[in-house]
């Protein structure tokens, strides 16, 4: 078995290994992020920002976990659903301030609602005579607390349709932080309260400033966490796994503050023939639009209500990937206005990130002024490029998707093709190759009407001759 003492020194070489060369001041950073989305929409991020200011609104919780993998079985199917998320409700209080009798009764008490954030109806606010407190414990000079109870925004709708099963739990969760000695009172509502998934399984937290990660499973629980993915310059995505010990079911990390982020990092539990691999609740930051350096490959667009969107996107990606900004290299390969149902700027911008393997990952996202004072956005896509060929000579192809961001909205397709200037026309071409559409590109770039059935754009030099084809954009796999 790993000791507690080996664990952080393997913890420790793997941060080091994957994260870029060691600095003085890499004690100082400290990973501190802005709300992650508390439900996830396969392939698609909302994000919204309060252009009025010309600064993105970021609440002072962080959301829910990513997208889990579902649990599954030996034989590759899902694993039938099982009491874990009823269990949270029977099981005996966790952690090393367990014993702590009057400090667990005032977690229990504590408010579901953040007084900053308001109240949101749509998010669950058990009662409390249904509330347990699941986990009290101390890690890395860091007070946690996991406090269950009655799910209140349960809804009844068709399980088939719910892109969040969380929504359908009779449990929910809520994650409290302090700091070292802090007394109940002094305890913060850290997550939005959400809903259990029981096919997302185990539940984790983790605090930037420290850099502790505490999962809570069954007593049993194998469990591994990765901090970060490591993209190659072929392009190729791996996650190195470290074993965590999980004594009562409890497992917890402490990485080098600053080297992960909430985002990047992915914890793996084992029970049985079932296995969820999930990134934690985490630490929020303040809300000020990061400055991170971007190199314009062509000429921007005129100043847009939506652009303070934009301005987050490098640090987001710097998040997912649990880099720092100074071992990436930004470029906007191209931004522009598309079409949508309504008379207001709706822009696409096409971010690219030369990650220290040289290879690139690119990433679009399509904004929308909301008309408020405030604006929407999508992704669009992503991908990964192996390293060597340089940004100015690559071809991307991209589909947007324009709403007005409502549930029954009209949608407008886009084809987008940023190419070399020497490519100087293109056509959609089907997966049975044949032709679609054809249309000009101006200065290697057009936005045309989404051909239906467009598998491929090829791309064509002056004389005729077929540049590249390149299938559009779709979502990245990072090993998740």
């Amino acid at each position: 078995m790993m000791d507690e003492t080996e664990l952080q020194h393997r913890l420790t070489r793997l941060a080091e290994r994957t994260a870029p060369p060691p600095r003085e001041s890499l004690a100082e950073v400290v990973v501190a992020r802005h709300r992650s989305q508390g439900r996830q929409v396969a392939g698609i991020t909302a994000l919204v920002a309060a252009v009025a200011a010309v600064v993105v609104a970021v609440p002072s919780l962080t959301g829910g976990p990513a997208q889990p993998t579902a649990a599954t079985s030996a034989d590759g199917l899902p694993a039938p659903v099982d009491d874990w998320a009823g269990g949270l409700l029977t099981t005996p209080t966790r952690g090393s301030l367990a014993a702590d009798t009057a400090f667990v009764e005032g977690v229990r008490q504590l408010s579901w609602q953040n007084p900053m954030a308001g109240p949101h109806d749509d998010d669950p606010d058990a009662p409390l005579d249904t509330r347990v407190v699941v986990y009290a414990g101390d890690v890395a000079g860091a007070r946690f607390a996991l406090v269950a109870g009655e799910n209140t925004a349960q809804v009844d709708d068709d399980p088939a349709l719910q892109t969040d099963a969380g929504v359908l739990s009779d449990v929910a969760i809520a994650w409290y932080l302090g700091p070292a000695g802090a007394a109940a009172g002094d305890m913060t509502l850290q997550s939005v309260p959400r809903g259990v998934d029981s096919y997302g399984g185990p539940a984790g937290f983790f605090d930037g400033a420290t850099g502790a990660l505490v999962v809570v499973g069954e007593p049993g629980d194998a469990m591994t966490v990765s901090p970060r993915p490591v993209v190659a310059a072929d392009g190729s995505v791996v996650r190195e796994q470290v074993p965590v010990e999980a004594p009562d079911g409890i497992g917890t990390a402490v990485f080098p503050a600053g080297s992960v982020s909430g985002t990047s990092l992915r914890y793996t539990v084992v029970r049985g023939t079932e296995s969820w691999t999930s990134s934690p609740s985490w630490t929020g930051s303040d809300s000020s639009a990061p400055q991170v350096p971007v190199t314009w490959l062509r000429p921007a667009p005129a100043p847009g209500p939506v652009d303070s969107l934009a301005e987050w996107e490098p640090q987001q990606l710097l998040e997912r990937l649990g880099l720092l900004a100074e071992e990436v290299q930004f470029s906007m390969v191209w931004a522009g206005d598309v079409p949508s149902p309504v008379e207001r700027t709706s822009r696409v911008s096409l971010l690219a990130a030369t990650l220290p393997s040289g290879a690139v990952y690119l990433q679009c996202s399509l904004g929308l002024d909301l008309g408020n004072g405030s604006a929407g956005g999508t992704w669009c896509g992503s991908g990964i490029r192996p390293a060597g060929t340089p940004l100015a000579e690559q071809t991307v192809v991209v589909r947007s998707d324009a709403t007005d961001m409502s549930r029954n909205s009209d949608v407008v397709s886009s084809l987008i093709v940023v190419a070399p200037p020497t490519a100087v026309a293109a056509r959609a071409v089907d997966l049975d190759g044949a032709v679609l559409a054809g249309f000009p590109l101006v200065d290697g770039v057009a936005v045309v009407p989404f051909p239906e059935r467009a598998a491929t754009v090829e791309t064509l030099a002056a004389d005729g001759t077929v540049l590249e084809s390149t299938r559009p954009l779709t979502m990245a796999d990072l090993g998740d």
